[in-house]
């Protein structure tokens, strides 16, 4: 993915500048049936730009920015978002614990993971009795050993993410993670594999477990400290 990205990044985007270019030109001068295709020209190229954009952040190797950040305040944020736009139908059931210190974080990157969370969690859902948990934890004792870490690290801040649709296939749930693998009819499977990536660069894990009843999304991230402050 990191290769494909690089490559699509300096042999595509730059073509597809032109042709979108020469699209607008077109429509300055189209008229009748030849307008909505030099717009479907242009937005098929942004399409596409789009989407490289989303593979460039794989091959992304620079240390976060990172701060305190308060994860209900992101929870909150992608709320909103949802219920304005996608989840206009869902019931958000939100059980947090209000004491839970700051998230050491991205806070941008933080609301990319969850929104796109609780966007498959409401892609998940069908009819009107569909509902997604957002749910925050403190943890203390959970401490993970992670690979290429030394020790175990301590992840006690747990962040779930559940919806109480129809579950995930078997045969997916193996290759969850991996680039490209999506059952949407126009997905491009990049939504979760960016999810892990970006969990995994906050020093972070994400695990799922799903069945008939629903699926549950759990991410354990590190808390600020002086520790962390320290060592940026």
């Amino acid at each position: 993915v990191t290769a494909m990205a690089a490559l699509l990044a300096h042999e595509v985007k730059n073509p597809l500048s032109g042709i979108r270019g020469a699209a607008q030109l077109l429509e300055q001068n189209a008229v009748g049936d030849d307008i909505p295709l030099t717009q479907l020209i242009r937005d098929e190229a942004d399409r596409i730009v789009a989407l490289v954009d989303r593979m460039e952040v794989f091959s992304d190797d620079r240390p976060l920015e990172r701060e305190g950040v308060n994860i209900h305040s992101v929870l909150e944020h992608v709320r909103r978002i949802a219920e304005n736009g996608f989840g206009k139908r869902i019931r958000f059931i939100e059980k947090y614990d209000p004491s839970l210190p700051p998230v050491h974080g991205n806070r941008d990157q933080l609301i990319q993971v969850l929104l796109n969370l609780v966007k498959n969690a409401a892609e998940a859902l069908q009819g009107s009795e569909g509902e997604i948990i957002l749910s925050t934890a403190y943890q203390p004792g959970v401490r993970l050993k992670i690979p290429g870490q030394a020790g175990r690290l301590q992840l006690p801040l747990v962040v779930s993410v559940s919806d109480n649709g129809s579950g995930i296939a078997e045969d997916l749930k193996p290759h969850l993670f991996d680039p490209f693998v999506t059952t949407k009819l126009h997905g491009n499977g990049l939504g979760l594999a960016l999810v892990a990536k970006i969990v995994s660069d906050h020093g972070g894990v994400i695990e799922f477990d799903s069945a008939s009843s629903g699926t549950t999304f759990k991410i354990m991230l590190p808390i600020l400290t002086d520790d962390t402050v320290s060592h940026g």
